[in-house]
């Protein structure tokens, strides 16, 4: 057996000796000392300071059992009769419980009551003698702690999205291998399908077992690869991602920050979001096909409205030939006649004949160009376009005395789709022959300029007929349907899908403005 340690014998020895040892331990260390006779039950000495503890003066008390008694809470007076029936029976059995008293000024006083039973050399129990702590400032402490907790578990659980706290789980080399629940609300409860009691203290891979997996929504990483970088930066993440696992099938967004060792994350469902999203894509995308096509028809419509133009500029560049063929023939009879026809002669015929053909046969071409319904972006000298542009409708114009002056360097080149540039600049032609006409303008004169930058080929067309003097018409020149020519055939598709070409097609830039005599259309193309 072991040896009794010599201080606790000799500090044993004192107290019975000097009562004044055990009396500062009594108001020092303890907040009552009680000493209660089993054998006549009424009697037990309450030390003072028990009764300082409830407010009052020892003397206003007297030994009694009765007199705690009325002071303690009836439940808590049952759950320590209970108990001492307990430690009675059995004595390892620890008569340790905490009861309230209500102070003589009507507040509650928790006490901590702890007693062991004294018996005599016959075992039959005849003393017992306890002590009492007054933990009011800590049970206070602790209800406001619950009551914060609660408050705070209400708030969490109020709200609409997912709220999970983790603490890190750790290998024998120190590595975060998985993560420990900690904290979980409602609607994280709702969305895993398990109650909140089967998941704190489970480990991440148990419960959840897909954080571990690949994501494709993630370019394969998985959530807890980006949960551990969070908690090993501390910086927050924000992440979006398709989860099927675990009896879960939906998009989540959702927010991770670092909490002291470990992290807290709040997330949302998002499939709704996210299906919408996805309707409204494939709505826009279907719009935006049928806006191409639109614009194809639209396309083709002004081709259509600029052929009436084109055929009689057909019909322009072939009259001259046609009648210069007409007379050549009309010659070989007459020399026919005159005996005068020879094979020099008849040569010379044929050649002239021929070169009035090839003429309307390249004319031929550059109208079947101009309608061709497919191309690709090629290298293209401006000025030559321009030239092979105007000599389409040059007998339109000079018939009708319109002047055209051109200005373009022939070092200046574009990478651009022809035939749609051909298309555009032939709708403002036409547009400006047709303002000069329609204006009975005496100077007629259509002026194409050019210059290059370091970023594009700024191309400028400038007419004489009149301008727009209405600003607010002057901003709807370019809109879809919208036409100056109230008394013509206009069909308001021209000016349109000039600009549609131009900035959407060619990745440039259209301005139109009034200049003194008429209007100025300037075109940006980039290199």
């Amino acid at each position: 057996m072991k040896e009794e340690h010599y201080l606790r014998k000799e500090l044993y020895e004192k107290i019975n000796k000097d009562s004044t040892i055990f009396d500062f331990l009594e108001k020092n260390s303890l907040d009552g000392v009680w000493y209660w006779d089993l054998e006549n039950s009424e009697n037990e000495w309450m030390s003072p300071r028990f009764w300082e503890v409830l407010g009052y003066e020892a003397n206003e008390k007297e030994h009694l059992v009765s007199q705690w008694q009325e002071l303690i809470f009836d439940e808590d007076l049952e759950k320590a009769t209970k108990n001492y029936k307990k430690h009675y029976v059995d004595m390892t059995h620890p008569y340790d419980h905490v009861v309230r008293y209500r102070h003589k000024k009507g507040h509650t006083v928790w006490i901590r009551c702890r007693g062991n039973i004294l018996r005599n050399k016959d075992g039959k129990p005849i003393r017992m003698i306890g002590i009492h702590n007054d933990i009011t400032q800590q049970k206070i402490a602790e209800e406001d702690l619950i009551k914060k907790n609660n408050e705070l578990k209400a708030i969490l659980d109020s709200s609409l999205s997912g709220i999970m706290a983790f603490d890190p789980f750790y290998d024998e080399k120190g590595e975060i291998v998985d993560f420990i629940f900690t904290m979980m609300n409602k609607e994280a409860c709702k969305i895993v399908k398990l109650k909140e009691e089967e998941i704190i203290n489970q480990r991440l891979s148990k419960i959840i077992s897909g954080n571990f997996k690949p994501l494709d929504s993630l370019n394969g990483q998985t959530l807890f690869e980006n949960y551990k970088e969070v908690v090993l930066t501390g910086k927050s993440k924000k992440l979006e991602f398709y989860f099927e696992s675990d009896g879960i099938k939906e998009w989540f967004r959702n927010k991770v920050v670092k909490n002291n060792d470990g992290f807290v994350c709040t997330f949302e469902v998002i499939t709704q979001e996210k299906e919408l999203q996805q309707k409204l894509e494939q709505k826009v995308k279907e719009e935006v096909e049928k806006q191409r096509d639109q614009e194809k028809i639209l396309l083709q419509q002004s081709k259509m409205a600029a052929m009436g133009e084109m055929i009689g500029a057909i019909a322009h560049n072939w009259r001259q030939p046609l009648n210069t063929l007409s007379l050549q023939c009309i010659d070989l009879i007459n020399q026919f006649e005159n005996s005068n026809l020879n094979k020099n002669y008849l040569t010379k015929w044929i050649q002239r004949i021929d070169k009035q053909l090839t003429f309307m046969s390249n004319t031929i071409d550059d109208f079947r160009n101009f309608y061709k319904p497919k191309e690709e972006f090629k290298k293209i000298n401006l000025k030559d376009t321009i030239l092979k542009i105007v000599s389409l409708i040059k007998y339109e114009l000079n018939s009708n005395g319109i002047k055209v002056k051109i200005d373009i360097s022939d070092s200046i080149f574009l990478v651009c789709l022809e035939n749609q540039l051909h298309q555009s600049i032939i709708n403002i032609l036409l547009n400006a022959k047709d303002a000069i006409l329609l204006n009975n303008m005496e100077n007629k004169e259509i002026e194409i300029c050019a210059t290059k930058n370091s970023i594009s080929t700024v191309l400028t067309i400038e007419d004489s007929g009149g301008g727009i003097k209405d600003s607010d018409i002057l901003k709807r020149i370019f809109e879809l349907y919208f036409t100056t020519k109230q008394n013509s055939n206009g069909t308001g598709v021209g000016l349109y899908m000039t600009k549609i070409i131009i900035e959407q097609n060619l990745n440039g830039k259209i301005e139109v403005e009034n200049i003194n005599k008429g209007l100025r259309f300037k075109i940006e193309i980039p290199h």
